[in-house]
């Protein structure tokens, strides 16, 4: 059936790139600049970090695809965690035929005589070995490898890395306005004129703390349900509706990015809403079988902040975490 108000219910995809940008003309700039011989040659390895919904992928998507189509492959390395799904990724988006059932060394061995491209690695840190990078880094014309984390870089061998040298790109959060911008220009090629006013717009805007993909889903699902109750504009209540939805989705989503100790720990941190860091610790250390170090902990625990899972609200000796 026919949306009353979705004209192209696609551009509200997170997969979507558009035809131009209309943020983020500093990240472009540095992107493009450290990639600018790739065309020709060798280029520089980028290491691209930001919270989810910052625009770190799509940025990266656009300029591979306007300056470097032919000389590029993206892989997922949520959807492809070994070596050898990653370089049958590559391969097959390169034209070879691949069966699967080949060893990793025998898909290595095609790679290296394919013609070197970029190679892009979203959410590398989900790779569950990181030798791969290395035949990666010496058979492309750059590697550029992207993450929710600036702390991921510690998964690699220090070999490896200091053969690297990356140059490091961040990414924070949009500010209320460049959120505005994008999801404005979503609904003026993706609904129907008039079907949701300015204002509204603007409260999902700052609805969204800088994250854009939520402010996609929430128009998308106040659209929806706006269209199952037979109307051809979006109210409050259907964006309220749809933001609970929204927010429920960018959870699942999270969570689906932990690995099992920080799920483990998230676990035990909701079910206590609130815990000082030396309890929950300690709590953390009798669900697993293996022997937990400090620094290990640490690092969970950075990661769960930065994905915004967990706040912490105090430091040092008395540091506590709380669900956000």
């Amino acid at each position: 059936m026919e949306s009353r108000i979705l004209v192209d219910e696609g551009l509200f995809d997170e997969e979507f790139i558009p035809e131009r940008l209309v943020s983020r003309e500093a990240h472009i700039k540095a992107i493009a600049s450290s990639l600018s011989h790739a065309n020709c040659g060798r280029s520089k390895n980028l290491f691209i970090h930001g919270p989810p919904g910052v625009g770190k992928t799509l940025v990266t998507r656009w300029i591979l695809k306007e300056h470097f189509d032919k000389n590029s492959v993206y892989v997922n390395c949520w959807s492809n965690r070994t070596s050898h799904k990653v370089i049958r990724d590559i391969l097959l988006k390169t034209g070879s035929i691949v069966h699967g059932k080949e060893p990793t060394s025998e898909l290595v061995g095609m790679f290296e005589t394919k013609p070197k491209k970029i190679i892009c690695l979203d959410e590398f840190d989900h790779l569950e070995e990181t030798d791969i990078l290395y035949d990666l880094w010496k058979n492309s014309r750059a590697l550029v490898m992207i993450s929710n984390t600036s702390y991921s870089l510690a998964v690699i061998d220090g070999r490896i890395r200091s053969r690297l040298l990356l140059d490091e790109i961040e990414f924070k959060p949009y500010c209320t306005d460049e959120v505005f911008d994008i999801l404005r220009e979503r609904v003026d090629y993706g609904m129907r004129p008039g079907a949701i006013s300015e204002d509204l717009v603007s409260i999902v805007s700052r609805m969204c703390n800088g994250d854009a993909r939520i402010g996609l889903q929430t128009l998308r699902l106040a659209a929806r349900e706006a269209g199952m109750q037979e109307r051809d504009t979006i109210t409050i209540e259907d964006v309220k509706t749809a933001s609970k939805f929204a927010r429920k989705y960018r959870l699942s989503y999270l969570l689906g990015k932990l690995n099992e100790h920080q799920r483990i720990i998230y676990e035990v941190l909701k079910r206590n809403r609130s815990m000082d860091s030396g309890r929950l610790f300690e709590e953390y250390r009798k669900k697993v079988k293996e022997t937990v170090t400090d620094r290990s902990y640490r690092n969970y625990m950075e990661r769960l902040v930065e994905l915004d899972l967990v706040r912490e609200i105090s430091s040092g000796r008395w540091k506590k975490y709380e669900i956000v």
